[in-house]
């Protein structure tokens, strides 16, 4: 992971933004539900953070024995005609940010609207994503 995106959690993180360090073993439930493999950028993000964020910036992600928030909103945006091979990473409600699961060796972010039907190019790279939703977070916290 990116020293910046560490150095931002170190710097403006708070006592439970993060649901916390999690085990392959739940990793691996929440791949089985949606039938995909996670991207290692994003796999390694959950295994050290769970799921959450900053400064009001919240990721999807693996919480344990408690679920996965990844698996419920990848599920609610498949519904609405997100392709089986995307997961959700941000679920804001009129649009979803999500990446491609390992299998497809594209690491790109994209929007997806409510009622769309296409993907759109948002990061090139899941920690490109992370900077910018922290840093705006940052700056408007």
């Amino acid at each position: 992971m990116d020293e910046r995106i560490i150095k931002m959690i170190e710097n403006y993180g708070e006592e439970d933004d993060f649901f916390g360090e999690i085990s392959e073993e739940y990793i691996n439930k929440a791949e089985e539900k949606l039938r995909v493999k996670f991207p290692l950028s994003y796999r390694n993000f959950i295994k050290k953070y769970g799921s959450g964020g900053i400064c009001g910036v919240e990721l999807e992600g693996v919480q344990g024995n408690l679920g996965a928030s990844v698996v419920d909103a990848t599920e609610r945006w498949r519904k609405l005609g997100l392709g089986m091979n995307l997961i959700v990473l941000e679920d804001s409600g009129e649009f979803a940010r999500c990446m491609y699961c390992a299998d497809i060796n594209d690491d790109r972010i994209f929007s997806f609207e409510r009622g769309g039907i296409d993907l759109h190019p948002r990061y090139n790279t899941f920690n490109d994503y992370l900077i910018d939703i922290f840093q705006e977070g940052i700056d408007n916290w």
